[in-house]
């Protein structure tokens, strides 16, 4: 399709998520929300409805690790914070009890039905409304990239990698007037001295904003790598070397996310069925000559700084602990707090160690929340961490679904409650 054509088909398209790597444009599992839901965004659940725990039974080793990485988080925080779920306020203590009360029971329980009486027992549990009031959350995931990256500008690594710009400033609107709460907004000040929005992805890959100040801190191969990069987070970059270090995440320009592979199925090029991740990256690569426009039809970019590598290779989420794979979700902190025990349903992809998919199957687990991500907003929107590696790649790419998701909370005793 010629650039022209294309022009006016993204013109009468609108932006939209989910990314294609989220899997959400090649199932079609979900539909779009008819109203947003402006109710309670965690209700209380009675004892007579609980979930089925027992389904989550499995793989507990992973669980205490996820669950020790949330007490870490939750015990460098003032202990004075408050951290509200549902119509409660809790300190963080209560939080880093509920971790804990869920290590001694997966280390102590005699069997699944144990498990789930324990933990029956042990917690108040709250459902997320959803994005209907009636529970819908959609489940989406994403993984850590491995990529191929150099520290300096070549002929083969021509694409760079940004870190926070130095004319990037943060404003605090809470402190001009008290109805902002927490709100902040990041932006550069202009020539007139006035705060605008940062630049956008077309502004600083096409038109080269940033070229030339030295805020580059790798270059990558390919333009598509440094998309995904861009839309998961964090990444490994392996060096000519063979050393690798981490991409971390460092800021965005809270630019507006649009699906480029969404952009594409409303231009023509692609149906909603057929479209793919790598369809989406063959389809830019024998299109060159576009390629840079399509891309910067994506607003939002973000910025990275290099790391070394932690030991267990996995990046930092939001709560600046290093993510455990199926076990740390990303949430919409002003719904869930972070560090916060939950437990979700829904239909999950498997893949086998080569990247195979081997299905989609009911599942039920227990998960701590971790991370934040900029298209993670409401109690409607969940994103799984799936680790790095292709088996990581298949199931995040194929994770898209309704669910269920629950935050749990340790009973307090009757004279607290």
């Amino acid at each position: 399709m010629k650039l022209a054509a294309l022009f006016f088909a993204f013109a009468a398209s609108s932006y939209a998520q989910p990314p294609v790597g989220a899997g959400g444009p090649a199932t079609g599992a979900v539909a779009a929300s008819s109203a947003a839901y402006a109710g309670p965004a965690l209700r209380l659940v009675p004892e007579d409805s609980l979930p089925n725990f027992v389904e989550s039974f499995k793989g507990r080793a992973s669980l205490i690790r996820a669950a020790r990485k949330s007490i870490k988080y939750l015990q460098s925080l003032p202990p004075s914070r408050t951290l509200r779920v549902a119509d409660r306020d809790y300190a963080p203590q209560a939080l880093i009890d509920s971790a804990k009360a869920l290590i001694e029971i997966a280390q102590s329980t005699r069997g699944p039905a144990d498990f789930d009486a324990r933990v029956r027992a042990a917690f108040d549990v709250f459902q997320s409304a959803g994005s209907d009031g009636k529970g819908r959350v959609v489940f989406s995931s994403y993984y850590q990239p491995v990529l191929r990256a150099s520290l300096k500008r070549s002929s083969t690594y021509s694409y760079p990698l940004y870190k926070r710009p130095k004319d990037m400033v943060e404003v605090d609107l809470g402190s001009f007037d008290r109805k902002y709460g927490d709100t902040t907004l990041l932006g550069r000040v202009g020539k007139d001295k006035r705060v605008t929005p940062y630049f956008t992805r077309d502004q600083i890959d096409r038109r080269k904003a940033l070229a030339g100040k030295g805020a580059e801190v790798a270059w990558l191969k390919d333009r598509f790598d440094a998309l995904d990069l861009h839309i998961q987070g964090s990444g490994i970059l392996t060096l000519p070397s063979g050393k690798q270090v981490l991409a971390k995440y460092a800021a965005t320009n809270e630019r507006p996310f649009a699906s480029v592979g969404l952009l594409l199925v409303r231009a023509g090029v692609f149906s909603r069925d057929e479209i793919t991740h790598e369809k989406l990256r063959d389809y830019l690569r024998a299109n060159p000559e576009t390629e840079g426009w399509i891309l910067a039809q994506n607003p939002r970019y973000t910025f990275f700084e290099l790391a070394p590598l932690p030991k267990d290779g996995e990046p930092f989420g939001a709560a600046d602990q290093s993510l455990v794979p199926a076990r740390s979700i990303a949430i919409d902190p002003s719904v869930i707090p972070l560090g916060a025990l939950t437990f979700f349903t829904v239909p999950a992809p498997q893949a086998d160690k080569d990247g195979r998919l081997l299905g989609v199957f009911p599942s039920a687990r227990f998960a701590f929340a971790l991370d934040a991500g900029g298209a993670i907003k409401g109690p409607g929107r969940v994103d799984i961490y799936a680790g790095h590696g292709p088996q990581a790649v298949t199931t995040a790419r194929h994770q898209w679904a309704e669910g269920r998701l629950y935050v749990l909370i340790k009973k307090l005793p009757d004279r607290d409650r």
